[in-house]
């Protein structure tokens, strides 16, 4: 069974997190490459050891961006007061959030960002994919686990069935808000594709009914 772990940040200095803060809105207004350490300095003060002694390098800090929106993700999902809904509603309300976030102004166009670096930093890429998103979508594996020790869904692999329900409510919806960015995405439309994935994926795991 494959791993599923949370991504663990490093807790920054006052200088870092205006270092951090500088840093993801010049990326996102001028790109990666546009943008100096010079440039985020400027914004942020301090000095290239400050940039140095707590990301490392650029890469580092698009990393620690990253790792941050994750962070702020997994907070959302992890807020929630599962024990005062049932099962599906309690997954379905983790899940719009997910999704809520995952189609933010922010999300959408730091993934722009991300895809227009790879070719060039493919480090970078296989960074993402082994700490990125899909690291902090822990509360929703716990879960999922949950559920399954109760006897409501039997998951054998709660990593594995975590990835699917994601690319599920995930998919039309966020290549409809990379394709089509003058379309609004309302809440009530991720609600309904959201519920329907959801439904699916607890008919999908629902536990066998003993033969009678």
């Amino acid at each position: 069974m494959e791993s599923c772990q949370t991504i663990h940040s490093t807790q920054l200095s006052a200088r870092g997190e205006l270092i951090l803060t500088a840093a993801k809105d010049l990326f996102l207004q001028h790109g990666y490459d546009q943008t100096s350490l010079e440039m985020i300095i400027s914004v942020a003060g301090g000095s290239r050891r400050s940039i140095y002694d707590e990301f490392g390098n650029k890469q580092g800090l698009l990393m620690a961006v990253i790792q941050q929106q994750v962070s702020i993700q997994t907070d959302t999902i992890a807020s929630i007061n599962t024990t005062e809904l049932i099962p599906s509603d309690a997954l379905k309300e983790m899940c719009f959030r997910f999704v809520k976030g995952l189609v933010s102004e922010t999300l959408v166009s730091l993934f722009r960002l991300v895809i227009q670096v790879i070719p060039k930093l493919p480090e970078i890429g296989m960074l993402i994919y082994d700490k990125g998103p899909l690291k902090g979508l822990k509360p929703l594996t716990d879960y999922l686990m949950q559920l399954d020790q109760a006897g409501i869904l039997t998951i054998d692999d709660p990593c594995f069935a975590t990835r699917m329900l994601m690319e599920m409510i995930k998919g039309r919806i966020h290549f409809k808000v990379l394709l089509l960015p003058n379309q609004k995405i309302s809440d009530e439309e991720i609600r309904q594709h959201v519920n329907k994935a959801v439904d699916l994926f607890f008919k999908a795991y629902q536990p066998e009914q003993p033969v009678k």
